[in-house]
């Protein structure tokens, strides 16, 4: 038991280090080895680093944005990328390169010690030390105390659902059990998937009742929960709950608690749309009023390395670059004789019109996420044709005729190593609607509001379209079709296409289909330049139903004798 009292301590002096020096992430202090549990959860500051600690096991959104083609929408231009695995179907119960078990129970672990050691805070001497009528210092950390509570409970939630998502049902656990000893583990037994869902709502719950929506105090810094990030998860795991795949493996969550947990998210008022779907995903990203909960990484360049076009110095090629698939989603704007965009249809490449220059009148999203050929980055024309500055053959170009647009600085200079600001986005308004349009279309319909919100379906996904700078949907083009391809070509490349496609239950739909690329040849008379797009398949993908649930890892059948996911 000894051993238990202490391991905390060298995790809280590790997560300082990484905060610190590599996300920026809340600014954690580094405290003595050798307390205990008691002297760490008394002591008022040093229980605060333990809370920012558990915010340690967030996922680490930028690291993992390779997983982006493990879906349609990507292939990873390097063949060492953990993507390759998922494609190729050679994952599972013994090598899985996403399996996140560990770390999420260790963040639920850290979590749990802390809701249980809460009351051991002592913040008398901050009373005892107030000078004059000045008590704001005591009141301060008296609600700070309280609001580390909700924090601790939302960040459990947050590492349930990373699990839920993967694995299905999972043990739901009070006291802080340690996830690599066998011993704890042996008679722990996994609850149904319906229950984890609820457990998970009902954390949320716990948490919004804590924290509350009028937070506005300056000393409650940027980065931490608030009550909109809650709310927000809770509507997230609803949708995840009432969806398809859920719905067959046993959830009792309906269409209609997902709408109703959305619209709790959206009466807050305290969220919006920014003007520009650009910026969302910038440098300035933390000022809008679309981000609800975000992870900051400070100042870096690596995500623009790895991601640049090769026609640039310093580009290392390790690119995750979208598909064919994906760019065959948006949509082409229709326009009158003076320019005015009177519709949009699907891009069709039987269609001569749309082939001739297929990244004219598109879908603004397009271009503020894709970086086509032809097109102009840092005043410099890429060329992804073949031969050209960025195209094969040359060693590292992209395997697909793109390159990544989103999350990079296009402002950066490589060559004289100059750096950004970058934060990863957990939630953000944007979502939020989406999630409601579809819970309440596949609750209610397109136009019907039972609930009176103040919302439909419809209005709800026309608002980000429109934002977009894309036409309006009529009710007669709201399907479900139309939902899926609109939460892809909005929230591409946040880590949602791989989770999405799961729930729906369409893996073998989207996953299995071979993903292709585009073949652009140059050809040259006079002074004429024409181009030549042909689609071909890039490879081949492995996608069976048993992959909609990640197997539990061996280790953890052979430690409690569980029945493995199916298929597995």
């Amino acid at each position: 038991m000894k051993r238990n009292h202490y391991i905390i301590i060298s995790l809280l002096t590790l997560a300082s280090a990484l905060c610190a020096c590599k996300d920026d992430y809340l600014d954690v202090r580094k405290i003595d080895a050798n307390i205990s549990v008691e002297q760490l959860y008394r002591n008022y500051p040093y229980a605060q680093t333990a809370l920012w600690n558990i915010y340690s096991y967030l996922p680490d959104g930028f690291a993992n944005l390779d997983m982006e083609a493990a879906t349609d929408n990507a292939e990873s231009t390097s063949v060492d990328a953990i993507s390759q695995a998922f494609n190729l179907g050679i994952w599972n119960q013994y090598t899985n390169p996403d399996g996140r078990w560990n770390i999420n129970f260790n963040g639920i672990r850290n979590a749990n010690l802390f809701l249980k050691n809460k009351e051991k805070i002592d913040i008398a001497y901050i009373k005892n030390g107030v000078v004059g009528v000045d008590s704001s210092n005591y009141f301060n950390a008296r609600d700070n105390v309280k609001y580390m509570e909700g924090e601790a409970l939302f960040l459990k939630a947050f590492f349930y659902f990373e699990l839920v998502k993967r694995y299905g049902g999972v043990p739901l656990l009070e006291e802080p059990l340690d996830p690599e000893d066998a011993a704890t583990w042996k008679n722990v037994q996994r609850s149904s998937l319906d229950e984890s869902l609820k457990y998970i709502a009902s954390l949320c719950d716990k948490a919004a009742a804590i924290i509350p929506a009028n937070l506005t105090a300056s000393w409650y810094e940027d980065g931490r929960v608030r009550h909109g990030a809650i709310r927000a998860l809770k509507a997230r795991v609803l949708l995840y709950g009432a969806s398809p795949l859920y719905k067959a493996n046993g959830s009792s969550i309906t269409w209609a608690q997902a709408a109703s947990a959305a619209n709790e998210v959206i009466q807050l008022a305290r969220y919006s749309l920014d003007a520009s779907y650009t910026k969302v995903f910038s440098k300035d990203n933390a000022g809008t009023a679309e981000l609800i909960f975000y992870r900051r990484y400070g100042a870096l360049n690596w995500i623009e390395k790895n991601n640049f076009p090769i026609v640039f110095e310093n580009s290392n090629g390790r690119s995750v670059t979208p598909s064919q698939n994906f760019v065959d989603a948006f949509e082409v704007l229709e326009k009158d004789g003076a320019g005015t965009v009177t519709g949009s249809v699907p891009f069709n490449w039987n269609n001569p019109a749309h082939t001739a220059n297929p990244y004219a009148n598109r879908d603004p999203r397009l271009a503020a996420t894709v970086i086509t050929n032809n097109s102009s980055y840092q005043s410099t024309t890429i060329e992804t044709f073949y031969g050209g500055n960025s195209g094969l053959p040359r060693l590292n170009a992209t395997k697909t005729g793109y390159y990544l647009a989103k999350w990079s600085n296009s402002a950066l200079n490589l060559v004289t190593n100059t750096t950004s600001d970058h934060n990863w986005i957990y939630f953000r308004y944007g979502e939020v609607l989406l999630n409601y349009a579809e819970a309440m279309f596949n609750a209610y319909g397109a136009q019907s509001d039972p609930g009176n919100f103040g919302m439909t379906a419809l209005q709800a996904i026309n608002m980000v379209r429109t934002r977009a700078g894309v036409p309006a949907l009529t009710a007669a083009q709201l399907n479900q079709a139309a939902i899926e391809r609109e939460r892809n070509v909005e929230l591409s490349f946040e880590n949602h296409r791989f989770w999405d496609v799961r729930r729906w239950n369409k893996g073998t739909t989207y996953f299995k289909a071979p993903l292709n690329r585009i073949d652009i040849t140059k050809s040259t008379s006079g002074s004429a330049v024409t181009f030549t797009y042909t689609v071909k398949k890039l490879e081949d993908r492995i996608f069976e139903e048993k992959m909609n649930w990640y197997p539990i890892p061996q280790a953890e059948i052979n430690k409690t004798g569980w029945a493995q996911n199916a298929g597995w």
